[in-house]
């Protein structure tokens, strides 16, 4: 959805703004300065935030994000603290998702402090398949019938998945 893309633009606008802010103040002090964050969306949010699968599959709001972070540990913080405000969690069991092989990451948002990439949607589909079966089963089959991830079928078979759970 338009809406979820736009909210996590704002996110992660915001995070740069602080990053921003943090360095100017680090700066003066002579510290070191805060290195750019790099956020990669795994899951629901990631469907969410991708503009042709939010427009292909009935996809549920999610108030967790789902999300491989690479940023010190003030980076983190601050944006727990924006997440918060816009009524989403950082998922902390984030790192434990499944990736399948041939899995791409795909940048929706370069800012100057905070690069923000997506799993793309047919691999995000793939590990819902494979290891979240019975609360993704209708969104499965949507994404089967909608034609538009042709390798989704062949990869969840690859991955060990069976189809008929599915049917």
């Amino acid at each position: 959805m338009k809406s979820t893309r736009n909210k996590v633009k704002k996110i992660f606008k915001n995070l740069d703004k602080q990053i921003e802010k943090m360095n100017l103040k680090r700066k003066k002090e002579k510290q070191r300065l805060v290195s750019k964050a790099e956020v990669s969306l795994l899951g629901q949010m990631s469907l969410l935030a991708n503009e042709k699968a939010s427009l292909v599959l009935s996809l549920a709001q999610t108030g967790d994000m789902d999300a491989l972070l690479v940023m010190n540990y003030v980076v983190k913080k601050e944006l727990q603290k924006i997440l918060k405000k816009e009524g989403f969690i950082y998922d902390e069991d984030s790192p434990l998702i499944w990736i399948p092989k041939g899995a791409k990451f795909e940048i929706l948002f370069d800012f100057k402090n905070v690069t923000v990439k997506s799993i793309d949607p047919e691999s995000a589909l793939v590990s819902k398949a494979i290891k979240a079966i019975d609360k993704n089963k209708a969104l499965i089959r949507q994404a089967i019938a909608s034609e538009k991830f042709p390798r989704l079928v062949d990869r969840i078979l690859k991955n060990g998945g069976k189809l008929e759970n599915f049917l």
